[in-house]
């Protein structure tokens, strides 16, 4: 009788346990052409804690990172212009150590209540919907429609430094293949 009281009490607890770790997300509809400056305080909050860091996918596959800058949008203030209202940021993105795409982001409020939204200036399709998590670490979906599958939500952890590649001290140079004429 005790074997199954533990069994059954181990499974509820098994069951307890995954249910508070399922985590969901909800998706409230916002103006599609709102501004920064309506949600500047959570977004200044954001950008000053991931604002020149430098900030590692904590995935399997992922092997590189972000680091954002802030950007002096030359337009702010003017209203008569479409980036007038816009916060915004400088995304450099890594694989492994090498810097491979840099993009201009405007923020503002998610979708996504508790997240704030980076989206391309030149591309809207480039998204990141961020909340921090402590200090050291945020967490990210890559659009607003990702919020119904929580395993879509990427870690992001400070590092000082982001990984080297293990593929390149496997290059040989010209001379050391033989295919230098």
């Amino acid at each position: 009788m005790d074997k199954i009281l533990g069994i059954l009490l181990a499974s509820l607890i098994t069951v307890y346990s995954f249910a508070v770790s399922a985590e969901t997300f909800e998706h409230v509809e916002l103006d599609k052409d709102r501004r920064s400056v309506e949600y500047s305080g959570p977004i200044n909050k954001t950008i000053n804690a991931i604002k020149e860091r430098k900030w590692l996918g904590q995935t399997k596959d992922m092997n590189g990172g972000v680091v954002f800058t802030p950007y002096v949008n030359p337009q702010f203030g003017k209203n008569n212009t479409e980036s007038g209202g816009a916060i915004m940021v400088t995304a450099t993105f890594y694989l492994y150590d090498q810097p491979v795409k840099e993009a201009l982001m405007v923020a503002r409020q998610s979708q996504i209540p508790g997240f704030v939204e980076f989206y391309g200036y030149d591309s809207r399709e480039l998204q990141m919907h961020i909340r921090m998590i402590d200090g050291d670490t945020f967490q990210s979906f890559a659009s607003d429609t990702q919020y119904r599958s929580p395993e879509k939500l990427n870690t992001y952890k400070k590092v000082e430094y982001f990984n080297k590649s293990q593929y390149k001290s496997q290059l040989k140079t010209p001379e050391e293949s033989g295919t230098w004429y």
